[in-house]
């Protein structure tokens, strides 16, 4: 019976949206509980490519008003760093309130769309078990296998995990259908999975051009005949910004002069990653890409989570993917010294060839 009635009115609520079109505008409030606390706001996909920021007022609340003509999967990003998923719909003035049942503590009031997310969201964090939760997500494709819903549990449930099942996640994507099969995400998905798989340690790291913080020029050929960390973050996400600390502890740990760190921030606000860097005094080098996940360095690799770092040898080919910067030092300065070696051996016997 209760399945029936959960059916049901997540059915009523699908037919109500299609309603609630009149002015082509979409708000969501909340309240943070204190004055001054900044929150941002950006697009999933390519129907809202921008960012937005807003600062709660002296009792703590905020609002965000924007142009909805379809919906729109948006990420609304709180002052502690926890992400929320918002469905822009037409119409709708939605509500931020805290949840204890939600993995990430807050629940939305306002849209079909986002109730339908909600819903399956509570139930997918309740399993006790990855194949109830499986089982779960196929039955929720079954049933709406044309919902942008199905977007985000793939994502959130089977592509950002710390082991994805490739062949599970071809498998889900495969059942939904057509239209969203071809939707951005899953066929940059599909793509990374191939990459995934075809990604083998020693391979050349791809090239890139940026420019750092301080006005320099670096690109690939920067950081020849050195082991170079990098490492991919972003200011924006609080436990990337805690990780990142860490950088300083494996510069210190590393003695030898074979070594570089490259740091790429992954946000569209130069001035926010230009505040950090200087607050936090990250060391390496750091470069900021304004397309953040859209970034093509950062689209080779199947990255999770942030922060997310490679480890290249002085010949530029990877030796390492999601290095532990917790105990990357010691490891990386054991390299760099016996590259350091090596290279004195070479030029002792050049020398002595020379004499020949």
């Amino acid at each position: 019976m209760a399945k029936s009635i959960t059916r049901a009115l997540l059915l009523l609520l699908l037919l109500v949206s299609c309603g609630g079109n009149e002015n082509g505008r979409y708000s969501i409030s909340g309240n943070t509980g204190k004055e001054g606390e900044r929150l941002y706001l950006f697009g999933l996909d390519n129907r809202y490519e921008r960012l937005d920021s807003a600062t709660s007022d002296s009792k703590g609340d905020f609002i965000f008003t924007l142009r909805a003509d379809t919906i729109m999967p948006l990420a609304l990003i709180m002052p502690d760093g926890r992400s929320v998923t918002l469905y822009a719909e037409p119409g709708i003035k939605a509500t931020l309130q805290e949840d204890a049942a939600m993995r990430n503590g807050y629940c939305v009031h306002g849209g079909a769309t986002q109730m339908l997310h909600d819903s399956i969201s509570r139930l997918l964090d309740a399993c006790s078990s990855n194949s109830e939760r499986m089982a779960r997500i196929d039955s929720f494709i079954a049933r709406y296998p044309i919902s942008e819903v199905c977007i985000e549990i793939i994502r959130r449930y089977m592509v950002e995990v710390p082991a994805p099942d490739n062949n599970h996640i071809r498998n889900r994507i495969s059942k939904l259908g057509g239209i969203l099969q071809d939707h951005e995400f899953f066929v940059t998905t599909k793509s990374s999975i191939e990459k995934k798989n075809s990604n083998t340690l020693h391979r050349l790291f791809p090239h890139f051009f940026y420019t750092t913080a301080e006005g320099n020029n670096v690109t690939l050929s920067t950081y020849k005949e050195k082991y170079t960390l990098i490492t991919f973050w972003a200011p924006w996400d609080k436990p990337s910004t805690t990780g990142v600390k860490k950088l300083q502890a494996v510069a210190d740990s590393v003695k030898s002069k074979s070594f570089a760190m490259l740091n790429v921030a992954l946000d569209c606000d130069t001035t926010r990653w230009r505040d950090t860097i200087a607050t936090d005094s990250i060391a390496g080098d750091n470069v900021c890409d304004t397309k953040e996940w859209n970034s093509e360095l950062a689209a080779n690799f199947n990255i999770k989570s942030l922060p997310y770092s490679i480890l290249l040898s002085p010949y530029q080919r990877i030796i390492m993917f999601g290095v532990d910067l917790d105990k990357a030092g010691e490891h990386i300065d054991s390299l760099a010294t016996g590259y350091d070696k090596e290279q004195e051996r070479r030029k002792l016997k050049d020398k002595t060839k020379k004499r020949r």
